[in-house]
Order: structure tokens, then C-alpha cells, then sequence
């Protein structure tokens, strides 16, 4: 029998409990190795692909000569990441979860073959916003289809392993990236990546035959009547008010008009999701007791990762004169991190013998106070850490937390930090994610990852964008202070047109100016990344506080169930 295809006796004629088991039996009983191989190569060409760009990226900015769009950049993918990321647990359940796959593998490749042939950071932005439309699905429907053929008990194991092969993307994809784009340049990377896709495609079509019983006859799977169920107004509404946000914090257009656009996008979106909306694209009864608090720890840890995913290349090129390539090895670390604390996650839930959805909680609190143990070290390492100036880089005598840039220490520590923000992430992904397959019926379980993927694109989006627009804005008053402030470099006269372009291409720093003089300027940059780690520091704070509640919530349910 195909792909999810429904029953020849319809389900209405059979009993709905009975045929539930027989495909959950049927699904069981699948060869793993095939299915796992069509869903986690694209998940692997995902993180891969994600990773690469976060490498890239300013020396693409710096190409096109507009390093301060730098984030729109990596925030595009985001953004079509989050609007369409819950579609597609509901489109997998309308249409199958083979469909859903196939209209993701689409997406994505052709975003990879649209940034072959961009001209400009805004074209190249745009391309990865379409490839962001089916990046998520390719996630989401992954996750899915993995709890599809797996008990409740194993999904933590299968996470794990899920979590190494895009652990593994992740790690590769600094160094390749770094590699690819020093040898035969960063249009190829995205053209490679097609073929590949289009083989995903294949092996998606060929291998994805689970069965289940609430999805409808083939029939009926693409009538108007079926495809409705789909919450596009709360779709579009979301994006609205996830694109004032972030246009508030990193454009000079008028803030009243932003403001208002994004408020009416938002009471949009509540009146959309309470009154109108057949399915909606996050129930808004999911934002009460455990299930919202466990959404807002989702959306505190994604923001912290993310924002240090693309800040730690930006550091490590910029301050310290690291190559693309370098700068690849450097970040394969907390690559590593993530399947590491998967697997000792999904190990640890496989075998525990208290209540599997309190060890839940107990195991995102950890992770999100690793989280904070990382951000503060990675801080004091920076805040201590002289900048690379070149031949002429200062060979001071090291005190406590004060290196110089030719030290390894600084280095072994900010990959440390580094490594505990990732391990943190993915211990409190597997635990999540595990909480909603015990707590949910099988038939909402789709729609409910979905909106798991949801809170996390969420959280990747704003902290990806709003970390660099932080950095990015400190760093436009720190270097105006800097050239013409009152405390300014008395040994270099500085011109207006040298502000601009040092604005718009980070490398006119050392190319243009005198040793002194970089040396100088540094110290502007070395400040503004220590600015942009204090929201992520403060929102870790946050999630500790969060997952305490959450805890304490859990605690006291139980005793009243008892």
C-alpha cells in the first residue's frame, strides 16, 4: 500500500481504536535503516547548508561591499523557517507525510539554485528566504515521520541519533564551507547542494510508505476542503509580527508606523487563531501551564544558540584575523557538543526509572544553566582576550582571564563556551520534544511538533537577528565614538568616507589603516560583541527561573492527580 494511503474499506466503516493499532503495528514493523536514511540526509544537507552560512556570510557581505546587512542574511532563512515550519506538520497530515517531504526537498533545493546567482545581499536574502521554506519541513517532517515508526520510550534514542547525523552537518559544515569558499568560491557550495537534494527526493519517494489513520483517502487529500484545514491567514499574520519586530530593532524607518503594523499583525493573529481558523497554526490553549512554560524555555534556549552560532565566526574573523577556513575548525567543536548531549540525553530518558515526563523538566533545567555557565565564560574569555593585530600582535604576560592573542587558552575556552551553549540546546531539544509524544495522542502529535519547531524557529530567528542588529548598532556608535568622539586616536586623522566603509566591509580595517590605528579600533569591535552577549545572559537567567516553575507545576499536578 502507498505512501500514508488510507484503507480501501474507509476508516468511518471500521473501528477508528483498531485501526489506529493495525498501522502503529504496520509502522513498527518497517524496515528502519531505508526511512531513516530518506529523512536524515536532508537533515544533514540542512544543518550543513546552515552552518556554511554562518561561516560565509561575511565575506559574502563584504563581497557585495554591505557588511552591516550582514543579518538579513542569515535572518531571511530564519523567517520563512518559522512561518512555514508548522504548516508542515498539519500539511503531513492532510496530505501525507511523503507529500509534505517532497514539497520541502523542493523548496529547499530551489533556494539553493536561486543564491547561486545572487547579485546583492538583498537577492541573496531572498534566495534563502525560499530555501528557508523548505528547510523547515525538512526538519519537522523528519521529526515526525521518526515518532511514526518508534515507541514513545525509543523516540529519545531516535532523537539522539537524529541530533548526531545534524550534529555532524553542523561540524562539517564551518570547515567545508571555509574550504569551498577559499578554493572555488561560495556559488558553488549552494550549487552542489541540488543534485544532492534531488537524490533526497528520490530515496523520500521510494522509502516513505507509513500508514495512518486519520489521514484522508487519496481522493480527498487535495480538495479545497481538506487543504483549508491549513491556517494560512495565522501563517502570514505570525510573519507579520515576527517581521515588525525585527524591523523595529534593526531598520531607521519610522518606529510609530513599525509599532502599529506589528500590533494590528498580532491582534490580527489572535482574532485569526480564536475565531476563524478550522486548525489552527498554534492553538492558543497550548500558551497555559506546563505546555507554555516548556514554549517559552524552547524559545529562550533557541535565541541563546543561534545568537552565538553567528556571532562566534563573526568574532573569530573580524577581531582575531582568523581565515574562513580556521575559523571552520573552530566552530566544529559545539558542532560536535550537540550530538554529544543528544545521545547522552536520549540514553539517559531510555533508561530512567522515575516519571519520563518529570525527568523531562529536570533535564531542561540543566541545560538551560549550562547555557548560562557558556555565555559567561565566553564573555570573560572575550572581555580578556586582546585582539589579533597581525605580525605586531601584543605579547603581554597572561594573567587570569587576560590573554594574549597569540595564547591557546583564550582559544580553548571560547570553544568550551561554545560547546556548553550547544550540549545545553540539545539536551533541552531531546527532553522537549520527548515531553510532547508522552503527553499527546498519536493523531495530534504531528501538528503538536510542529509547533514545537514553531517555538524554536521562533527563538532561532530573533536570536539570530537581534544579536547582530545589537552588535551591529553598538558597533556603529562605538566606532563613531571611537574616530570622532572626545576620547578619539590623536596619531590618525579619521575621515567621514572611512567610517562608512568600514561600516559596509569589515575588512577595509586592516587593508586601510595603520597598525596603531587597528589596534584602536579593535577594541570598538571586542565591545560591541561583549554588548550583544548581555540579552542572551539575561534571558538565560530567565529560563532558569522558567524551568523551575515548570518543575515546581509538574510537582504539584502529580500530587493532585495522587
Amino acid at each position: 500500500m502507498d505512501d500514508d494511503t488510507a484503507p480501501l474499506i474507509p476508516p468511518e466503516s471500521r473501528d477508528e481504536e483498531s485501526l489506529e493499532a493495525e498501522y502503529h503495528r504496520y509502522n513498527l514493523s518497517l524496515p528502519k535503516l531505508p526511512i531513516l536514511t530518506s529523512l536524515w540526509l536532508g537533515s544533514f544537507i540542512g544543518s550543513l547548508d546552515g552552518t556554511i552560512v554562518a561561516n560565509i556570510m561575511n565575506r559574502v557581505a563584504e563581497e557585495f561591499e554591505e557588511s552591516d546587512k550582514k543579518q538579513w542574511i542569515a535572518t531571511s532563512f530564519l523567517l520563512t523557517n518559522t512561518a512555514f515550519q508548522p504548516l508542515y506538520g498539519k500539511l503531513s497530515d492532510i496530505t501525507g507525510r511523503r507529500f509534505a517531504l517532497l514539497t520541502a526537498h523542493f523548496f529547499f533545493g530551489l533556494g539553493c539554485l536561486l543564491t547561486c546567482f545572487a547579485q546583492s545581499v538583498e537577492q541573496f536574502a531572498l534566495a534563502r528566504a525560499i530555501c528557508g521554506i523548505g528547510g523547515g519541513g525538512i526538519n519537522a517532517c523528519s521529526s515526525i515521520a521518526v515518532s511514526d515508526i518508534c515507541t514513545a520510550k525509543e523516540r529519545g534514542s531516535y532523537q539522539g541519533y537524529a541530533n548526531i547525523v545534524f550534529g555532524t552537518g553542523q561540524m562539517l559544515g564551518g570547515p567545508i564551507g571555509g574550504l569551498l569558499i577559499d578554493t572555488i568560491g561560495w556559488r558553488a557550495i549552494f550549487a552542489v547542494q541540488v543534485p544532492i537534494i534531488m537524490f533526497c527526493s528520490f530515496l523520500t519517494y521510494k522509502n516513505i510508505t507509513i500508514k495512518l489513520s486519520h489521514i484522508p483517502p487519496v481522493s480527498e487529500r487535495f480538495t479545497w476542503m481538506n487543504l483549508s484545514r491549513i491556517d494560512i491567514m495565522g501563517s502570514s499574520s505570525l510573519v507579520v509580527v515576527i517581521c515588525g519586530i525585527l524591523f523595529i530593532c534593526s531598520t531607521n524607518w519610522n518606529k510609530v508606523i513599525l509599532s502599529t503594523f506589528t500590533i494590528v499583525g498580532f491582534l490580527f493573529f489572535i482574532v485569526t487563531e480564536t475565531y476563524f481558523a478550522k486548525e489552527c497554526i498554534l492553538p492558543l490553549k497550548l500558551l497555559k501551564g506546563a505546555s507554555g512554560l516548556c514554549s517559552l524555555v524552547t524559545v529562550l534556549s533557541s535565541f541563546i544558540t543561534f545568537g552565538e552560532i553567528f556571532r562566534a565566526p563573526i568574532y573569530y574573523q573580524v577581531v582575531q584575523d582568523m581565515s574562513v577556513t580556521k575559523t571552520g575548525l573552530f566552530v566544529l567543536f559545539p558542532a560536535v557538543s550537540v550530538a554529544v548531549g543528544s545521545v547522552v540525553t536520549g540514553t539517559a530518558l531510555r533508561h530512567t526509572k522515575l516519571d519520563l515526563g518529570h525527568y523531562c523538566y529536570l533535564i531542561i533545567l540543566r541545560s538551560i544553566f549550562t547555557q548560562l555557565i557558556g555565555l559567561l565564560l565566553a564573555y570573560v574569555v572575550i572581555n580578556g582576550t586582546e585582539p589579533t593585530i597581525g605580525a605586531s600582535s601584543s605579547t603581554f604576560a597572561v594573567h587570569w582571564f587576560q590573554f594574549s592573542s597569540d595564547s591557546i587558552w583564550w582559544k580553548i575556552l571560547l570553544v568550551s563556551a561554545g560547546c556548553m551553549v550547544s550540549y545545553g540546546y540539545s539536551g533541552l531539544l531531546v527532553a522537549t520534544l520527548v515531553s510532547i509524544v508522552c503527553s499527546v495522542e498519536k493523531s495530534e502529535q504531528a501538528t503538536l511538533t510542529g509547533i514545537f519547531y514553531l517555538w524554536r524557529s521562533i527563538g532561532s530567528v530573533l536570536g539570530t537577528s537581534l544579536t547582530l542588529v545589537i552588535y551591529e548598532n553598538s558597533l556603529t556608535k562605538s566606532l563613531w565614538g571611537a574616530m570622532f568622539g572626545s576620547r578619539n586616536d590623536d596619531s590618525y586623522h579619521y575621515t567621514k568616507k572611512e567610517y562608512y566603509n568600514l561600516i559596509g566591509d569589515s575588512s577595509y580595517l586592516r587593508s586601510h589603516f595603520p597598525v596603531q590605528s587597528i589596534e584602536y579600533l579593535l577594541k570598538a569591535y571586542r565591545g560591541s560583541f561583549l554588548i550583544s552577549y548581555l540579552p542572551s545572559i539575561g534571558l538565560a537567567i530567565l529560563g532558569i527561573v522558567t524551568s523551575w516553575v515548570l518543575i515546581t507545576v509538574n510537582r504539584f499536578s502529580r500530587q493532585k492527580t495522587f
